[in-house]
């Protein structure tokens, strides 16, 4: 006998089985990183453009990209967006153009690997606005109009490290900073102050750095500057640029670094602490720091009122001022 409820079974049976193969064909395959090698401005560009989680780009050794590069893609925690230089020693070279105007190197999103890369001719080097979790090392910033690397806009734990930063400052000596952490109060209007748990370590400062190396602003909290080296040659003491490090953020820690003052009179401490808005500056550490500074005059750590600080195994030559205010 004609079964009709068999018969309709399997017929939804197969409607069914036609659906889910068209459900299955219409889901996307899952992106595949990327790993491109560029030897023109306009490959990096593009390729930082179209970047996604995981994708290395290399950059040929020995090759000048010219422009304003903006990485502005994120990786995740567990694929990073990686930018790199095909060699250690023939670094390729990102060339803003103009220490007048932009950033060589323009970081917003999170997760980057930046290694093996020079940084130079941009008025500002190195920008990172509302990025975090992102690694640079083995950088080179140099010939900078004003700061070499700057942390910005609630840009939080990110890491500088084995690298260098010299001659900033080129277009306006007021601004020349290595690294700068935060914003001043008078523009938290427009960026976000909270730029957090920062680290800055085995960092070659100098020479020609012509502000402060480290400049710590008020509303940052968590800065770490640890092995870095300091040489004082070209700071210019221009808006109070007068020590390696000036620290208004809170719960600094400043630690195993090694300073020279090289004889230039416009360093009077070497690392200050200032309240510049009312409760911040305060709990700085400056722990095993061993600063050269030419004579007794300068202070190791001087902490204006307001503010406050520790201070244990650090050293000076000569012999001479070791702490000033709120030092415990």
């Amino acid at each position: 006998m004609f079964n009709v409820k068999n018969r309709m079974t399997k017929i939804h049976k197969a409607g069914a089985a036609v659906i889910i193969l068209f459900s299955l064909l219409a889901i996307p395959a899952p992106s595949q990183a990327a790993s491109v090698t560029c030897s023109t401005a306009s490959c990096l560009a593009t390729a930082l453009a179209n970047a996604q989680p995981g994708d290395v780009i290399t950059l040929a050794a020995g090759v000048t990209f010219t422009g304003n590069f903006v990485a502005a893609k994120s990786g995740t925690a567990s694929a990073k967006i990686s930018i790199k230089g095909a060699s250690s020693t023939n670094k390729p070279i990102l060339n803003g153009g103009s220490t007048s105007t932009g950033y060589a190197l323009y970081i917003t999103g999170d997760y980057y690997d930046v290694r093996n890369v020079k940084v130079t001719n941009s008025k500002k080097g190195i920008m990172l606005d509302h990025a975090n979790n992102n690694w640079i090392e083995y950088v080179d910033v140099y010939n900078i109009g004003e700061e070499g690397v700057h942390f910005r806009d609630g840009s939080s734990n990110n890491v500088i490290k084995n690298s260098s930063v010299t001659d900033t400052g080129i277009l306006n000596a007021e601004y020349g900073e290595g690294v700068y952490v935060g914003s001043d109060i008078g523009k938290w209007e427009s960026y976000k102050k909270e730029t957090n748990n920062n680290r800055v370590s085995y960092v070659s400062f100098g020479p020609n750095v012509r502000a402060e190396h480290v400049d710590i602003k008020e509303g940052s909290t968590g800065t770490i500057v640890e092995n870095c080296t300091f040489n004082g040659t070209g700071i210019s003491g221009a808006n109070y640029a007068d020590s390696f490090i000036d620290v208004k953020g809170n719960n600094d820690i400043i630690r195993n670094n090694v300073g020279y003052r090289n004889g230039n009179s416009k360093i009077v401490d070497a690392f200050q602490v200032h309240e510049r808005a009312s409760g911040w500056g305060q709990n700085a550490s400056f722990t095993g720091n061993t600063l050269y500074l030419d004579n007794a005059a300068p202070y190791v750590v001087n902490v204006d009122d307001g503010a406050t600080a520790t201070a244990t195994s650090n050293t000076r030559s000569p012999s001479g001022n070791m702490y000033s205010g709120s030092v415990n």
